[in-house]
């Protein structure tokens, strides 16, 4: 259920994006979702039915949900190197500790919307 309420937002993100382009409509729409978002523990067939479900009668109706990981920002407490990670569990590249601050920023991005007019 959690799923489907984040493909809600998702697909009021595009028609935000979309207002004001004269009845363009989405053919896809192109997540960013940080490495340490909960979002990816979703079986990605599962948010596909729930963004179908969510755009329902909307523009984004039959538009195909598109999902890039991408790495966050972390540093290194111990020694204080500043790196990317993929995973909550990473450890330093330099020293090899798991003592790490992971540098906040967005969960799941909009990156992009392919649309025909």
């Amino acid at each position: 259920m959690h799923e489907l309420h984040l493909m809600g937002q998702v697909v009021k993100a595009v028609a935000q994006a979309l207002r004001g382009t004269n009845g363009a409509k989405p053919l896809v729409v192109r997540l960013k979702v940080s490495a340490l978002s909960h979002f990816l523990d979703h079986d990605r067939s599962q948010l596909q039915s729930a963004f179908e479900i969510a755009s329902a009668g909307t523009m984004a109706e039959g538009a195909t949900l598109e999902i890039e990981r991408v790495p966050a920002d972390a540093a290194c407490r111990h020694c204080g190197m500043k790196f990317e990670v993929s995973r909550m569990d990473a450890a330093c590249e330099a020293c090899g500790s798991r003592d790490l601050d992971f540098v906040p920023g967005p969960e799941v991005v909009v990156h992009d919307v392919t649309v025909t007019e």
